[in-house]
């Protein structure tokens, strides 16, 4: 469940984050010069990253408190290398840490405090890279390794001194939770409504010992609420309302906010009663957040640079093959459709950063062109073709670094009226012999889904996208009539060239990504991205609904 909200303030100085980063540059220094064991390869390369949060956290329901917090931890992620820079410990899939290590650090400013966790760290990454190198060693004994750097170049060193900030945390985080929840207390025949309030001040420091140090102050505020209810059937209906925003003059009224929250709960009690689309086979409308999300989904793979891991042979010796989701040349979308990615592009957007996790200043990189990819997403890890990063290294913590998206714009060679995209979606409805188009407004954003799915061999098809919450048929004479409990029904990447036509351009969302999986981020963690995209016609997907489930013994209280 779910949201959250802060008073920040920042200010020009922090000497505890500058006697942080003193200490990590002086343990980096002296293990870079003295860490070693017998007969084993010795550092070459480390890098740091010390992230230091601020931050409020409240939920609510019906107006009364469920959780509240306001805190402050810090953070440091450590990276050994050993080796040399035509082979090393990275870039292999092992069982291990790769030298890379996470742990809390110090809030305090006492030297020896803060050296303390970086040695320990340092001692544990080292050993975990040596034990990686020697897998690794084996695994490439009788082969011959690809002739390139096991990290991409700097092409600049940024130096430049730590940014501090000072936080107020007052009740606002608290106020905001309460008063929108208390706006869904009428509507008692709801299972279920929470609403989550965070805030995040945050400084993040990357120092390696190439002589790199970059520093990046940013707010994050987000905002998650929910509604559940049963349907007459026993099954469960849904809905989820987000906002993501770097600050709070950004989010609509507390007004706004609440008449939102009121239409989700209506729409999900309305739900109830909705009949279920069972089997759905034509044109789909997609627009506003459903938009945002089958792009976000179905294209980050597609335009991320970052290739696997090299596995582990198997028992007979042999590597089983790694190839990347991301191919130059590949068609994604109709011709005269392209895709840019810059974290320039708007500065109070959420997906906006002058440094990436590794250091590097962002690049503006037009991905797809007249509908073909053209160029990718690129951190420090090496890939066949590629020069150096374009700064888009994300993590979450140890993680392997994955070029992730930032600020992207999805645009096509020509838009049409919504009064058109629909007119064409009913054309071609009439060709499957139905009198009505369903017309897809919102899909669950990772962070707020419960779809879990996993393949067996004959089972049915997957989803290939999270679950549409708001679902209507659109009928000629132009009244809808909404559906529940949908699915979508083997959707993959090859869907986006069969968009038949584009719709009015959106405005900029916010949305949290993350590098470890689409099923491990929370209600609030992830890496911010911001993404503006049509609305859509596709010619052809699959739905299928489904009813049941449990009914209730007792009648709500």
């Amino acid at each position: 469940m779910i949201l959250s909200l802060i008073s920040l303030a920042f200010a020009t100085d922090n000497p505890s984050m500058n006697a942080a980063v003193n200490a990590l540059q002086t343990e980096m220094a002296r293990g870079l010069a003295e860490l070693t064991l017998e007969n084993q390869p010795t550092p070459y390369w480390m890098e740091g990253n010390i992230i230091d949060v601020h931050y409020s956290k409240t939920n609510s329901t019906s107006g009364e408190l469920l959780f509240n917090s306001a805190n402050r931890y810090r953070r440091l992620r450590l990276d050994v290398r050993v080796g040399d820079s035509s082979f090393d410990n990275s870039n292999i899939d092992s069982f291990s840490s790769r030298g890379t290590t996470m742990t809390w650090f110090p809030l305090d400013d006492d030297p020896i405090a803060l050296r303390r966790p970086i040695w320990l760290s340092m001692d544990r990454a080292y050993k975990d890279a040596v034990d990686t190198y020697a897998q690794k060693v084996a695994a490439w004994e009788t082969r011959e390794y690809p002739e390139r750097p096991e990290m991409l170049p700097l092409q600049d060193i940024p130096n430049m001194n730590s940014i501090g900030h000072k936080t107020t945390i007052d009740n606002w985080s608290e106020e905001t939770s309460l008063a929108l929840s208390a706006s869904l207390k009428q509507y008692t025949e709801l299972d279920s409504n929470e609403v989550l309030v965070s805030a995040r001040s945050v400084v993040e420091d990357v120092l390696n010992t190439e002589g790199l140090h970059t520093s990046h102050a940013h707010n994050l505020y987000i905002i998650r609420a929910e509604a559940i209810a049963k349907a007459t059937d026993g099954a469960t209906v849904r809905d989820t309302r987000s906002w993501i925003v770097t600050s709070k003059e950004d989010l609509p009224s507390i007004l706004e906010m609440q008449q939102e929250l009121q239409k989700m709960a209506e729409w999900v009690l309305d739900l109830r009663d909705a009949p279920i689309e069972q089997d759905y086979l034509g044109p789909v409308i997609l627009e506003g957040g459903a938009a945002t999300e089958i792009f976000r989904q179905l294209l980050q793979a597609q335009i991320s640079g970052t290739p696997p891991a090299a596995p582990i042979p198997d028992r007979d010796g042999s590597i089983p093959p790694s190839t990347p989701s991301s191919r130059i040349g590949r068609r994604v979308l109709p011709q005269g459709w392209n895709v840019i990615d810059d974290a320039n592009a708007h500065p109070n957007l959420p997906g906006y950063y002058p440094f990436d996790a590794q250091g590097v200043a962002p690049e503006s990189v037009h991905v797809v062109q007249n509908g073909v990819v053209r160029d990718l997403l690129m951190s420090r890890i090496p890939r066949e073709e590629f020069t150096q990063s374009t700064g888009h290294a994300r993590v979450e913590g140890s993680e392997r670094y994955l070029a992730l998206p930032s600020i992207v714009q999805v645009t096509p060679d020509k838009y049409v009226s919504e009064r058109k995209l629909i007119r064409k979606g009913l054309q071609l409805s009439k060709q499957t012999g139905s009198d009505y188009i369903l017309v897809i407004k919102h899909i669950e954003p990772f962070a707020l889904t419960y779809d879990f799915e996993i393949a067996f061999s004959g089972d049915e098809q997957l989803a290939g996208l999270t679950s549409p919450s708001i679902v209507v048929r659109r009928y000629a004479d132009g009244h809808e009539e909404p559906v529940r409990n949908v699915r979508f029904v083997g959707v993959d990447k090859r869907i986006l060239k069969d968009i038949v036509l584009a719709g009015p351009q959106q405005e900029f969302m916010g949305r949290m990504d993350d590098s470890t999986g689409r099923y491990m981020i929370g209600a609030t963690s992830g890496r911010p991205v911001s993404w503006s995209v049509p609305s859509i016609l596709i010619e052809e997907m699959e739905l299928n609904g489904q009813g049941g489930g449990q009914q209730y013994l007792l009648p709500h209280p």
